[in-house]
């Protein structure tokens, strides 16, 4: 397939829903929403329903196709039991900022989803559990930090000052070892940890 092809394919999934497999159960993104959502600390009713489907926390309902019919009915089912629960097993978090949309504690949702005997898909138990491992052993931290104490470590702590490392390596290093961080953000790590003597004399 030409890359002209491949580029009129993604196009087109972007513009048709019932075509983007973005919202297929399962999809290859969905660990990485899970894992933003585990952070989270509430969902709304339709995220929950949603990621206990093995959905994109923000799918699409009612897209054409059987496939689409067959799984609106599993997060249906899903969110019906949610809403059964509220109030009750689940607890209902009150938003300041969107007073529409119905939020609830997300510290539990999965222990309550367990008792349901709803089938998790394995992906929202691991992003679930390294959430909860990491903010155990090292309370708040983001990428941009963990990659500053890397950056530290790796290339300053004992660092020949007369011969220091090269910017440009440094940051292709960063974007191997951190995927998550944009180039930009990686760029900007490379200058908060680059050495006093290490950088470029002012005039």
């Amino acid at each position: 397939m030409s890359t002209d092809t491949k580029t009129r394919a993604r196009e087109s999934a972007n513009n048709n829903p019932s075509r983007n497999p973005l919202f297929d159960q399962l999809p290859d993104q969905y660990y990485g929403y899970a894992l933003q959502w585990c952070a989270y600390p509430r969902w709304t009713i339709e995220e929950t329903a949603n990621l206990l489907t093995g959905c994109v926390p923000h799918r699409e309902m009612f897209l054409k196709g059987e496939q689409h019919r067959r799984l609106d009915e599993e997060v249906l089912a899903n969110e019906n039991r949610i809403r059964a629960a509220l109030g009750k097993q689940l607890k209902i978090v009150e938003s300041k900022k969107y007073f529409a949309k119905t939020y609830i504690d997300a510290s539990n949702i999965i222990e309550w989803a367990r008792s349901e005997a709803i089938t998790i898909p394995n992906e929202l138990m691991r992003a679930h559990r390294e959430t909860h491992q990491h903010w155990e052993m090292h309370g708040y931290r983001t990428p941009c930090m963990e990659a500053i104490d890397w950056a530290v470590k790796t290339f300053w702590e004992n660092a020949d000052l007369r011969d220091p490392p090269n910017p440009g390596e440094i940051v292709h290093a960063l974007l191997q070892t951190f995927p998550e961080l944009s180039p930009e953000e990686c760029e900007l790590v490379e200058r908060v940890t680059r050495h006093p003597a290490a950088r470029d004399p002012v005039n």
